[in-house]
């Protein structure tokens, strides 16, 4: 018959996903020579990538993805610099803040954001 089981379906259906990729593991050299580019350039795109790529025996994709990893690393260890105490570090304070002026309250009284009532 033409019976398809929803395994089938899941699978090899319209809105199917793609395998998982597997993760790639780095050689020492190739992070060196990737964290060597990184200290020139956060940026690294067109022939620039494409013959890092090369060069590292990876693809461009490849390369493209690290350096947004390294990037996000790179502004997240900013962060932790400036100190656990820094208005940045403060999810939502900004919003704080905001809202102290639309409704013209000061600031001397904090207010608790980590309860949950």
């Amino acid at each position: 018959g033409s019976e398809v089981s929803q395994e089938s379906l899941l699978l090899h259906g319209p809105f199917a996903r793609k395998p998982k990729r597997i993760r790639t593991a780095f050689s020492p050299s190739q992070l060196l020579r990737l964290e060597r580019a990184f200290e020139k350039n956060h940026y690294v795109v067109g022939a620039e990538r494409k013959q890092l790529a090369s060069s590292l025996s990876l693809s461009e994709t490849q390369v493209k993805v690290w350096f947004q990893n390294r990037r996000t690393k790179y502004k997240r260890q900013k962060l932790e610099e400036e100190g656990p105490d820094s208005d940045q570090k403060k999810k939502g304070s900004h919003h704080i803040n905001r809202w102290r002026l639309a409704t013209k309250q000061s600031s001397g009284e904090d207010i608790d954001v980590t309860s949950n009532d």
